[in-house]
């Protein structure tokens, strides 16, 4: 079926990350909901996304871009253990401001060559950080799973309201860091001593 006259696909995938904005909800990004935002009807939007899998895909390809330009700038302009905390720290930072949009991010890319190279845009930051100090792509795989399963723990508990312990979260997250930093701080110092 055609689509509306004037509808594009910008405009659905706009649409649908304005609406995940709004709400901060992945789940309530739906096709119906997106065709209502639009005035048109659901089928017209099969002209421009395959379904709901293909509209997650599309807000997940968003996220992980504005994930990556966000670590991309964390990273420019510092090296070694301070660049290690100011990826975490923007990282940290997007998942808290963006929930939804992060949680959107964590999709899992099958042979799909633009998620990929997505996914690969959002860890070239840090992976170029610790490869450079000599830390084996194994062990940044293990260390990178530690860094997202923390930060989504941390992030889910943050948005349900559910730190409530009369602690600053901010000095939960830096203290997070500091131990996440710490279990690569090592090479990362060696490797400053041997280039300096």
């Amino acid at each position: 079926m055609a689509a509306r006259l004037g509808i594009s696909k910008a405009d659905v995938v706009d649409t649908a990350y304005e609406l995940l904005e709004e709400t901060q909800n992945v789940q309530v990004v739906t096709m119906t909901a997106v065709a209502a935002r639009l005035g048109i009807r659901v089928q017209s939007l099969y002209a421009h996304v395959d379904g709901t899998q293909g509209l997650q895909r599309e807000i997940a390809l968003r996220s992980l871009q504005k994930l990556a330009q966000r670590l991309n700038q964390a990273a420019i302009g510092v090296a070694g253990i301070d660049a290690v905390r100011s990826v975490l720290k923007a990282q940290f930072d997007f998942a808290l401001e963006h929930p939804a949009e992060f949680a959107a991010s964590i999709y899992p890319p099958g042979t799909d060559p633009q998620i990929l190279e997505a996914i690969q845009d959002v860890s070239y930051p840090m992976h170029t950080i610790l490869h450079n100090a000599g830390i084996d792509d194994s062990v940044i795989t293990h260390w990178n799973r530690l860094v997202l399963s923390t930060i989504c723990g941390f992030s889910s508990l943050h948005q349900n309201g559910q730190l409530t312990l009369p602690v600053s979260t901010k000095d939960s997250m830096d203290y997070i860091i500091k131990v996440l930093v710490s279990d690569v701080e090592e090479k990362l110092v060696t490797s400053e001593m041997i280039s300096s």
